[in-house]
């Protein structure tokens, strides 16, 4: 059991009291562990919930703004949005989705000269407003997918020396962005974020990773991708043990409390356990899982990508009833990112439905 949640609680609560250290101050203190070499650092779309016609009208509008380098507009939105805290519907930050926009040109997987281009035009931007955190927080995150691109989506064991190399580069690089941009006057959560990135490519001591953690909830107490990603640092194929990100997960939504607390519980338990065969916090509670849904919807509506999730970990968790409402409000609307194709989606309802009526 990790030793450390009560701490990290405590630093969260005394830098809300005293003010965030400055970044630089952590920055230095920071000891950096050599990166383990397990399966994958994930790169999930951590806005892919957002899926909303305002949110797709509003990811069509930021890349166009971009492709169009109408890099002015794009600070008013960036702090616009960065200022009301707003959501889209079933929960997620603006703020999140609009850097999900500009931390790639377009797909992971383009040439190496269209991301260039992409690199160049974020450059051009930051030198156009160089006292905008906006484009450096941009830059950075679009490193960590660059050096994600490098290293390939396989085990560790299947990345070349090449591919390594240039992921440790491009890693740094991201770093270094960030810690230039700790000068300036904002205050961005998705500098936070961007850096708990960079955190667990380069393997920071848990101590470390806890101050980072700290000082983020300081920034923007209630941005809960804080708390997908310390809870995903705390997987056993990373730096934490069994049973860690669990405990996380239950003391972060306690620490909240009410509705909040179990809607956070439901976000950390959807980042970690949806979509495949088997679930990487397996003793995550399902009753608290269905109870942080409900009270996700209560708070902010739900999402296409949401509801075929649940459908989902219902299905492996066995609980039939549950999933048969879910598919009852899903009806076709199935999700490409939850269930890979329409013919998994079908056999999955066909198969829910044998089983309900006892021909399984």
């Amino acid at each position: 059991m990790f030793k450390s949640v009560a701490r990290t609680f405590f630093l969260v609560a005394v830098a809300a009291a005293v003010g965030a250290q400055p970044a630089a101050t952590l920055a230095d203190q920071r000891d950096v562990a050599a990166p383990r070499t397990v399966q994958d650092i994930p790169a999930n779309d951590e806005a892919g919930d957002a899926d909303s016609k305002d949110a797709n009208a509003f990811r069509t509008n930021v890349a166009n703004l971009f492709n169009q380098e109408k890099f002015d507009q794009l600070d008013e939105i960036a702090n616009e949005v960065r200022s009301q805290k707003s959501r889209f519907p079933g929960g997620a930050w603006k703020s999140h989705v609009f850097y999900s926009v500009l931390r790639e040109p377009g797909s992971l997987t383009a040439t190496d000269q269209t991301w260039n281009v992409h690199f160049e035009r974020l450059q051009r931007w930051i030198e156009r407003n160089p006292d905008s955190i906006t484009p450096d927080v941009a830059l950075a995150a679009s490193y960590l997918r660059f050096a994600w691109k490098a290293r390939g989506k396989g085990y560790a064991n299947t990345v070349t020396a090449d591919g390594w190399r240039l992921f440790a580069e491009r890693v740094q690089k991201a770093r270094d962005v960030l810690e230039q941009a700790q000068s300036l006057a904002t205050r961005d959560p998705e500098w936070y974020r961007t850096m708990q990135t960079v955190s667990l490519a380069q393997g920071w001591h848990q101590k470390q990773a806890e101050e980072l953690f700290a000082e983020a909830n300081s920034v923007e107490p209630g941005y809960y991708y804080f708390d997908e990603a310390f809870a995903n640092y705390l997987l056993p194929k990373w730096y934490g043990k069994p049973g860690d990100s669990e405990e996380f997960a239950q003391s972060i939504a306690e620490r909240i409390g009410g509705a909040e607390g179990d809607s956070v519980y439901f976000r950390i338990a959807l980042s970690l356990n949806c979509c495949k065969a088997q679930p990487q916090v397996p003793s995550i509670s399902w009753e608290r899982v269905k109870q942080g849904f409900a009270s996700s919807k209560q708070l902010y509506g739900s999402t296409n990508y949401q509801r075929n999730a649940v459908a989902f970990m219902a299905l492996r968790q066995g609980d039939r009833e549950y999933a048969q409402q879910l598919f009852a409000r899903i009806g076709d609307n199935w999700n490409e990112r939850v269930w890979r194709s329409k013919d998994n989606f079908d056999r999955s309802k066909s198969s829910l439905t044998l089983k309900l009526k006892g021909q399984d």
